[in-house]
């Protein structure tokens, strides 16, 4: 079966996306089926949505050397191709970049460089609920919902990392230099059982696009979900299991 362009609009607009809508997105093209124009299609429909007032934009993190024109995001195809459209702003910052398309991509994406850490005060992410925003999870689960580290930033969670990454190629003399990053997430965190408490405070709208499971969150009330059960339990979003790397000194393991 091929999923036509006409078809998302359809499934989007049921899904819970509005006309003015502002959206920070993970996705995998593949969990859509055969989409009729590829990445491309997904994003085209999406905008059309959205229309001239709202703003689409996607996680590019990327490995290596970061250079805002040419290092490819690693999280997907369409956020790649979200990347090269033309009208793309792409926030400057090591791993945890986003690019935006729209009308308010520019205040979205600007000052990441200057922001005190990866994802949070003042970044997008940071952003996404100032703004009044949504997540969108289109084919992937909570545990790709990058915004959730701006609740472990938030609280200080004790397991976040300082660590070195290769200076950008924004900086100046940058070459063979690294940059210090504080608060930075490590490994694996039960983002999962997160899913739960977003439905029973309906904070969260779900549907189908193609063959792929769409999540849509508000934001604000994510946000607000997420500290309160952080301040009441600081490793809330760790798991239990004693054998988990990332988890298990946080947990009690040895």
């Amino acid at each position: 079966m091929t999923i036509t362009k006409v078809q998302m609009v359809r499934d989007f607009r049921l899904a819970g996306i509005e006309e003015g809508d502002i959206i920070l997105m993970h996705s995998a093209l593949s969990a859509i089926g055969h989409v009729e124009g590829g990445a491309d299609a997904v994003i085209d429909a999406l905008l059309e949505v959205l229309g001239p007032e709202g703003t689409l934009a996607c996680v590019t993190m990327n490995a290596g050397v970061f250079d805002a024109a040419t290092s490819p995001s690693t999280v997907g195809i369409i956020s790649e191709t979200l990347r090269k459209r033309p009208d793309a702003i792409r926030s400057l910052r090591p791993s945890h970049s986003v690019a935006a398309i729209g009308r308010l991509s520019g205040y979205f994406t600007n000052g990441h460089d200057r922001c005190e850490t990866n994802c949070g005060k003042g970044t997008p992410y940071d952003k996404i609920q100032e703004l009044g925003g949504k997540i969108v999870l289109l084919g992937v689960d909570m545990n790709r919902n990058t915004t959730l580290h701006t609740l472990e930033d938030f609280v200080d969670a004790p397991y976040l990392e300082d660590v070195d990454l290769p200076m950008p190629t924004y900086e100046k003399d940058y070459e063979g230099k690294t940059m210090h990053i504080t608060k930075y997430p490590p490994g694996h965190r039960d983002f999962l059982t997160f899913t739960a408490s977003l439905r029973r405070a309906d904070a969260m709208t779900e549907g189908r696009v193609g063959n792929a499971v769409v999540k849509v969150i508000d934001a604000k009330k994510m946000f607000a979900i997420g500290l309160e059960l952080l301040h009441q339990n600081v490793n809330f979003f760790l798991c239990e299991n004693k054998k988990c790397r990332s988890c298990k000194h946080f947990n009690g393991g040895v």
